[in-house]
């Protein structure tokens, strides 16, 4: 009897051990899970700046294919990340936001290669992002709930 008890002691010991090495409940601290969403923002903003120093129409396309192909990276990267406990809703609405946000831009990459479109591209000075001001609203609650993330600049 006393084997069975020093048995099952010793295995609730290891099973405690386990899941504190593994994190156990599914949460990030809110330091980690801070430190993955400003990643996530600099990443995106990084590629947003590029649009902006484009030296020609082409170049200014490209970098918005690339841009969207890294505003949906940082989405599935951020998809894999455990968020600190409280941030389960805002953590689910960046990830889904940043994926619109990506399409969005593939979407306008799309619609300047149109030939048909061409002429007008030239004239073109600013654009705007609709999924943007979606991402930046998340960054702002976050913000408000703790998380130090500054919202995307404008470039």
């Amino acid at each position: 009897m006393l084997v069975v008890v020093g048995v099952g002691a010793a295995a609730a010991v290891a099973l405690a051990i386990g899941i504190a090495l593994a994190g156990g409940d599914g949460f990030s601290s809110k330091v980690d899970y801070q430190a993955d969403v400003v990643v996530a923002r600099d990443r995106v903003d990084f590629a947003l700046e590029r649009i902006a120093k484009s030296q020609s129409a082409d170049e200014l396309v490209n970098r918005i294919e690339d841009a969207a192909e890294t505003v949906d990276d940082v989405g599935n990267d951020l998809d894999g990340v455990d968020p600190a406990k409280g941030f389960e809703d805002e953590h689910k609405k960046l990830v889904r936001t940043l994926h619109t946000f990506s399409a969005e831009l593939a979407g306008t990459a799309e619609t300047l290669r149109d030939p048909n479109f061409a002429g007008t591209l030239s004239g073109i000075n600013s654009l705007s992002f609709e999924q943007w001001i979606a991402v930046n609203r998340i960054l702002e609650g976050l913000k408000k709930q703790g998380i130090e993330v500054e919202p995307l600049a404008r470039h």
